[in-house]
Parts: C-alpha cells; structure tokens; sequence
C-alpha cells in the first residue's frame, strides 16, 4: 500500500508539472503590402498554420491602409516595441518597409510573397524567407518532364533584367540535355520579329517575368502565334494558362502561407532560418496539348497536374 501511494505521488507530480508548464507564446505581427486576394489567402494560410504549431498572438497589419505620414508613425511605434518576436512583410511593398523603416528593431524578419526579393531589400544572404522565383533548374526538369519530347526551349528575355536567370537555366540545359534557344529582346516592338524567325530552331516557347517582354498583349501574341505553329508555350500563371498556354506555373497562395508560418517556426526555434524555394503547381493544359498533338504524360507526377 505504502509503494502504491508513493508510485501514485510521484505520477501526479509529474503530471502536474507537465500540465502546469508554461508554454512559450510569441508576438508576430503580419506586415502586408495591400487587401487583395493572394495576400490574403497568404495571411489565412499562415494564420491557420501558425494555431496548429505554436501559441502566437498575431497582429495583421494592412500598408495600403497608410498614407506617407502615418506609415512614419506606424514605424516609430513598431520600433519602439520590445515584445514584438517576429515580423512577417507579405508582397514587396510590405518588404520594403519592413527593411527600410525597422532597420533597428530588436525582432526577427520574413519576407513572402515577393519576386526577386535582392531588389527591394537589397543583401538578402542573411535574411530569411520565401520567394515567389522558382530556380530555372526546377522549371527546366518539369518542362522535360511534362514535354518529353521538347528538346529545343526557346526563351524570351532582356539581358539587362534577366540575364542571371538565363545564365543558370542555361546550366541546367546542359544537364538534362536540352537545348536553350535564347530569344533576347530589349523592347517589345523586336518580338515579333524575333518569334516569326525562330519557329525552325525551337520546340517550346518559355515565357519568364520579364517587364520588357510580358505585357497580357504580348503574351496573348506570342501564345496565338505558337499554338498555329503548334509549339507549346509554357508560361508562369494562371493567366498563361487561360491564353492558352501549354503550360504554366501557379502558386496557391494559401500553401505559400502555410509555407510562410512554417518558416516563422524555424526561426523561432533558431532551428530552420534561411531562404526556401516556394510551394508550387504546374498545370497540364489538356485541351491546348491535344490540339498540339502532345500527350499528358504517365505518370503525371507532383507538382504536375491537369489543370482545371
């Protein structure tokens, strides 16, 4: 009886302290850039994340919301604030407040949803977050792979804006035994010029963000275009796929989000800071790809999918 009730104390003790625990709760606040539908999805995915993973008390804040002198006092308030563990900047205006205004603050920082982050926030190699530029060696792997049979990517770009991103897609080619056709432009006016020259030496048109090159216009252009030819394009939204593309790469901004709040874990844990490549899909136009004569592949692997 004596051992029993001894047992018994010691398991209640333990219980007690396990129950009694304090757990870590945090302070985040949700810098985003403006109220539109990705960012917000973004802000509902990391927000439901976030419950689910730790105790957070979260703050959103909405920039457009601010004019000039009442983001000053906004950054002179959130300066101030001791408590505050983490900031999340969503989109590249919220980014560059965030950098820009709170360059001092005592508190760790994420950036999301924001294209070629190196360009609003300056050096990023120390800084933590999640893109929306997917490597070109990623790309080229699921163009092979959704169109096996492309052996020469005709890709359309500015040097002057994109001549990184060509220079790393171009070592990728080497690998997986492609040819890269390189299209270069440095005004929308050469394109069609350019595209009515190149239809002998390329398979695939590969469309990138590129402020010179893609206006809804000119991707709409080259897409007719090449479905008469019966090349495939392949471009890098929702939109591209709608035109017509064979195609396209999107983003769910909910998944980014959920991305987004594991990211914010890590860092808080000082386990998992660093960049990450953002969750993507790639969507399988099976209406555009029949009338090019080009198969859906078997099997079709993740992150491929026939699109809707």
């Amino acid at each position: 009886m004596i051992i029993c009730i001894i047992v018994w104390g010691v398991l209640f003790s333990a219980h007690y302290q396990v129950a009694g625990a304090e757990v870590e709760s945090y302070q985040i606040v949700l810098f985003v850039s403006k109220s539109i539908r990705p960012y917000v999805e973004a802000v509902d995915g990391l927000r439901d994340r976030l419950e689910t993973s730790i105790v957070a008390d979260v703050e959103v804040v909405m920039l457009d919301r601010y004019a000039d002198k009442a983001r000053i006092d906004l950054a002179d308030r959130f300066s101030g604030k001791s408590n505050v563990d983490l900031v999340v900047s969503i989109g590249p205006e919220a980014a560059a407040f965030v950098w820009d205004a709170l360059p001092e603050a005592g508190f760790a920082k994420i950036y999301s949803i924001i294209l070629n982050p190196e360009k609003v926030i300056g050096n990023i190699e120390s800084a933590s977050g999640i893109s929306l530029n997917i490597p070109p060696g990623d790309q080229l792997r699921v163009i092979s792979r959704g169109l096996p049979s492309v052996k020469r990517i005709g890709i359309f770009y500015d040097p002057v804006y994109n001549s990184d991103f060509y220079a790393k897609a171009a070592e990728a080619a080497l690998e997986l035994d492609v040819d890269l056709v390189p299209l270069s432009v440095s005004s929308k006016k050469d394109i069609p010029f350019l595209l009515e020259e190149c239809w002998d030496s390329i398979d695939c048109v590969w469309l990138i963000p590129d402020r010179t090159v893609i206006s809804e216009s000119i991707a709409q252009y080259i897409i007719k275009h090449s479905v008469l030819k019966k090349v495939p394009v392949v471009g890098y939204n929702q939109f591209f796929y709608d035109s017509g593309a064979a195609v396209a790469f999107v983003f769910d901004y909910k998944d980014l989000g959920r991305q987004s709040a594991d990211l914010v874990t890590g860092v808080l844990s000082q386990k998992e800071p660093g960049r990450r490549v953002p969750v993507f899909k790639v969507w399988l136009n099976e209406t555009v790809l029949e009338k090019l004569d080009f198969a859906i592949p078997k099997p079709i692997e993740l992150p491929m999918m026939v699109g809707p």
